[in-house]
């Protein structure tokens, strides 16, 4: 379905693309959700007798998810809520196999959570959420082993080849976390408070920058209230993802 789904290319009128297009591809994100997700098999057995079924169902995603304008993500919510959901199966099961894709592939992943972040459906917004913990934490755990063993080669790591090449997403997506957090009427505080801690640990330098900021834009007044806020959110916190430290 989704190499005949690809194979129509791009001639679908605007107003008939959900009908023809995205409504399939919502049921197929659906279906791999349900599938990856409702434990009817052990993954590791795919590799083991070499059945690439599983394979390529998620490069089928891949290609799937890369031929819809990202704008469509958000307009459509059935569309936005099988993908989110579906993308955070993926984040928690699957990074192994995330972490294997094309960096332009990745920060199209990125930039879709980062607009997620913000979208006015709980539910997607949450997802967006657990999401990003989950990336965040998979990466810091990678960088920290790689300080830990010394030379590690991870270069072959999409992610961690986003990271250190376009740093700037994971900080916008600190400063979009922190902002709601802050300042926003967050109806999910405590699932924006979960990829908090990992991003601050990898920014940390830009959580810096981004403190000094936020408190210069308070009222003179106000500031110092706001430092100790700020004080108050670091103590006693380590370099580590440890369920006490978060």
């Amino acid at each position: 379905y989704g190499s005949r789904i690809l194979a129509q290319g791009d001639n679908i009128p605007k107003d008939q693309m959900y009908p023809m297009r995205l409504k399939g591809i919502s049921i197929c994100f659906s279906m791999l959700k349900a599938a990856l997700c409702g434990n009817y098999v052990n993954f590791g057995v795919f590799r083991l007798y070499g059945d690439d079924a599983l394979d390529s169902a998620l490069h089928t995603f891949v290609k799937l998810l890369l031929s819809i304008p990202q704008s469509d993500l958000l307009v459509y919510p059935k569309l936005s809520q099988t993908y989110y959901v579906l993308l955070e199966c993926l984040a928690q099961d699957h990074m192994n196999f995330l972490s294997t894709l094309e960096p332009n592939v990745f920060l199209y992943i990125l930039s879709s959570i980062s607009e997620g972040l913000s979208a006015i459906d709980t539910m997607v917004c949450t997802g967006c959420c657990a999401t990003l913990d989950h990336i965040v934490t998979y990466l810091f755990k990678c960088l920290h082993q790689k300080s830990k063993k010394g030379t590690v080669d991870l270069e072959s790591d999409a992610l961690v080849r986003v990271m250190k090449h376009q740093p700037s997403i994971l900080q916008q997506m600190l400063a979009t976390v922190l902002n709601i957090i802050m300042f926003e009427d967050c109806r999910n505080q405590w699932s924006m408070s979960r990829p908090l801690l990992p991003l601050i640990l990898l920014n940390n330098e830009y959580f810096g920058q981004l403190r000094q900021q936020i408190i210069s834009q308070q009222a003179p007044d106000k500031q110092g209230a706001m430092a100790q806020w700020f004080d108050s959110l670091m103590e006693g916190i380590e370099p580590n993802l440890l369920t006490k430290n978060r």
